[in-house]
């Protein structure tokens, strides 16, 4: 049987409270825990997470910095650089957005999820034709699961779409 993780226990009882939207009791729970881990990368990526789900993504741009800096590793890594660098997006700072989402699709070449990102947001930095990324994002939707990021894809595509309709490039 395997062991359980306390530290995984804690960012999940943090996670329940995100979803119930007990957004101050959630913010206090993982700035708890980085109080006690502040060394502890899975700890930034949760007050990250936390923060980006709250709709608060310029504070959570340096905590996905610092779970990066810190050596996250695996799945949570290519995680991190996707949502550093859609926070990054969203806040307008494009130009490093897409450095960020390159670099993650450089190391996670086959990460569907980042691979998207990265075309809609190069797109929309200008870097990329938006009826081309809008095919590309469309056959990734298509062809991978993209869990968690299916939604938000598909709103960023309808979005892409739209955009190129009034400006063709």
């Amino acid at each position: 049987m395997a062991q359980e993780d306390p530290l995984e226990t804690e960012i999940a009882a943090g996670h329940m409270l995100v979803d119930a939207r007990l957004e101050e009791q959630a913010l206090a729970h993982f700035r708890a825990l980085l109080e006690r881990h502040p060394r502890e990368p899975r700890a930034h990526f949760a007050l990250a997470t936390a923060l980006d789900a709250l709709d608060r993504e310029t504070e959570a741009v340096p905590a996905y910095a610092e779970a990066i800096r810190l050596r996250l590793t695996g799945e949570l890594l290519a995680r991190a650089y996707l949502g550093l660098g859609s926070s990054l997006a969203k806040i307008g700072r494009h130009g490093e957005a897409v450095e960020v989402l390159a670099a993650g699709s450089r190391r996670f070449p086959g990460h569907a999820p980042l691979r998207a990102f990265h075309a809609l947001v190069s797109a929309r930095a200008g870097k990329q034709p938006k009826p081309v990324v809008a095919e590309i994002v469309e056959d990734l939707l298509a062809h991978h699961d993209m869990g968690p990021y299916t939604e938000s894809l598909r709103r960023n595509l309808a979005a892409l779409r739209r955009s190129a309709a009034k400006s063709p490039d």
